[in-house]
């Protein structure tokens, strides 16, 4: 989720165009702004698209509906919006480089390296599974797969120097520490991907403090306010339970289970429903040998999963059951 106050502008940020524009176009350029931000707030997307085209037909530099048009883009998710996105990120990026140009189109371009990505792991996926007679067709499939990996490392290096401007503006984006901890752990920079995962939970930890505060002791809120903050406390959470995640994914990936233990309780203390989790840290007890406690983590996970009785997940827990009985 995009963060709301990257298009909370003033109505003194028209970076481009005023001087050889006339006060009624300023005004309509104004009117276009404020109707863009307020539609793409409420994920009314169509809407802020169009108002914004309508802005740039005045103004083609305009950086913010530039960026509002490009961040609209990004919001819709999808392979073509995301690819449709940069060229309008990079022209606000130029018009005005700050916080708000350079997070956005670092957001870009991690987000397209993950379409890569994800590309990439499918033409292995496939070529693995094609039959000996066809090594031709798997070795085409593979060399594609290198070439989107390849493309892939060059936007998230992109990305992350973005992102790193944006943060050093603004070290304590929520969002911004978000991105550059999983851009970085798509780099295997464990050691980076792990500061911002650390920065970005001891903030939210702050935030989260803050408002239930305020939550419990401020009684001049009214009911829209009361619902606002809790809303944000929600969604909070929710970026807390992914940056443990990662963590937890990182941990487990170089063997340190203990340490994957520890993120995985945190998160299950704050989404206790997730029962992938579950079977994640019964695998890291199972593989520390703690077979008592692995035993327990299976048992919760086979009584929350939808999965069938033939997932490799659920084979795997009822056979660490099965160990468990013989001894």
């Amino acid at each position: 989720m995009a963060p709301r106050s990257l298009l909370l502008f003033g109505l003194s940020l028209l970076f481009s165009g005023a001087c050889s524009t006339s006060p009624e176009e300023i005004e309509r350029l104004e009117d276009f702004q404020q109707r863009a931000t307020r539609y793409y707030e409420a994920d009314d997307l169509d809407r802020a698209e169009q108002q914004a085209r309508m802005g740039l037909a005045i103004d083609e530099d305009h950086a913010i509906l530039n960026l509002i048009l490009g961040r609209t883009y990004l919001k819709r998710h999808d392979l073509r919006s995301v690819a449709q996105s940069k060229f309008y990120l990079e022209k606000a990026y130029d018009q005005k480089e700050e916080f708000r140009t350079s997070y956005s189109l670092g957001e870009y371009h991690l987000r397209y390296a993950e379409f890569l990505l994800g590309q990439a792991d499918l033409l292995e996926d496939r070529a693995s599974r094609l039959p000996e007679g066809e090594a031709a067709a798997a070795a085409e499939m593979e060399a594609r797969s290198k070439t989107q990996r390849a493309k892939a490392q060059e936007h998230l290096r992109q990305s992350q120097e973005l992102l790193g401007e944006a943060l050093a503006e603004s070290p304590k984006s929520l969002f911004a520490l978000r991105l550059m901890a999983s851009c970085a752990s798509h780099l295997g920079l464990e050691e980076e991907a792990f500061g911002a995962i650390q920065a970005l939970v001891s903030e939210l930890q702050r935030s989260r403090k803050w408002k239930n505060s305020r939550l419990a002791s401020d009684g001049s809120l009214d009911i829209a306010q009361e619902q606002h903050l809790r809303d944000l406390l929600k969604e909070e959470m929710g970026m807390e339970v992914d940056a443990r995640g990662l963590a937890a994914a990182l941990h487990k990936n170089a063997g340190q289970y203990e340490e994957a233990i520890e993120e995985l309780t945190q998160l299950l203390n704050l989404a206790p429903s997730l029962e992938r989790e579950y079977f994640n840290r019964g695998m890291c007890h199972y593989w520390l040998g703690h077979l008592d406690l692995a035993t327990e983590d299976m048992k919760q996970f086979l009584r929350r999963t939808p999965l069938k009785m033939d997932a490799d997940e659920v084979s795997q827990a009822l056979d660490i059951l099965a160990e468990a009985e013989r001894d």
